[in-house]
């Protein structure tokens, strides 16, 4: 069977000229996960933050957090800070999915976690930080999720269709739906036409049906290979005009 042909530039471009052409804006927005510290990759990450003027959401482990973040982060007009956990351990049993707050750990001692972590990002006076919360892994109970107003927090971020499936009243969801890696095929760059054809799917379905909807970019930077910040580099160059915030999000509605 013949394979379909990816997705090039010139479709996003013919795609972005539509919305123009309907007096419509796509509404994207950037989250990467796991940072703790100031590494090369880190400054990568930034640089490409800083040159495009596109925000960034660091979704920051709280466990083992270097001092080194915190005035860093000051130094970037583009930076945002999520929690993401405390210390990114999986507590759910051998052969089933990882998750730091899933089904079978207690609610106190996630709560007692949560809080914990929510605490050390405070006191390290991480500029931009926001009252969100991001699992690690992308997964987190249902009953888990249901408390999370309760405990502060006003928005989760997961990934496309993880955690979202009721609504909880006081918190909103503003999830990732482009990942550029192939996690379980050595951690490799999906490629630039994979990656076409999925955001011209959201932008297409958005287009269609709710032309406000965020689309999600997820970034990891401590395993990103160059091919992915050289997809990233076209791609914001793109779409300079159209990445905002969560405090975007949020006011708009």
């Amino acid at each position: 069977m013949k394979r379909a042909k990816m997705a090039e530039w010139a479709d996003l471009e013919a795609e972005l000229a539509r919305w123009r052409t309907a007096d419509l804006t796509p509404r994207l927005w950037w989250r990467d996960d796991d940072a703790q510290q100031v590494t090369p990759d880190l400054e990568t990450l930034l640089d490409q933050s800083d040159r495009h003027a596109i925000p960034v959401h660091l979704a920051v482990i709280p466990q083992g957090l270097n001092s080194n973040l915190a005035p860093r982060l000051d130094d970037s007009d583009h930076a945002y800070v999520l929690q993401h956990g405390l210390a990114h351990i999986n507590h759910e049993p051998k052969g089933s999915p990882a998750s730091e707050v899933g089904d079978t750990r207690a609610l106190h001692l996630q709560e007692d976690d949560l809080r914990h972590g929510w605490d050390i990002l405070a006191t390290a006076g991480l500029p931009r930080l926001l009252r969100g919360f991001v699992p690690p892994w992308n997964r987190i109970s249902d009953a888990t999720r249901l408390h999370l107003p309760t405990w502060g927090y006003s928005f989760l971020s997961a990934y496309e269709g993880r955690g979202d499936t009721t609504p909880v009243a006081g918190l909103s969801h503003i999830n990732a739906h482009l990942d550029p890696i192939r996690w379980k095929y050595n951690r490799v760059f999906r490629g630039e036409g994979k990656m076409l054809d999925m955001l011209l799917e959201h932008l297409k379905d958005r287009s269609a049906n709710a032309p406000a909807k965020p689309v999600g970019f997820v970034t990891h930077h401590l395993q990103t290979p160059q091919a992915v910040w050289d997809f990233t580099d076209r791609l914001f160059t793109l779409t300079q005009s159209m990445w905002v915030t969560i405090p975007d999000m949020q006011r708009e509605g």
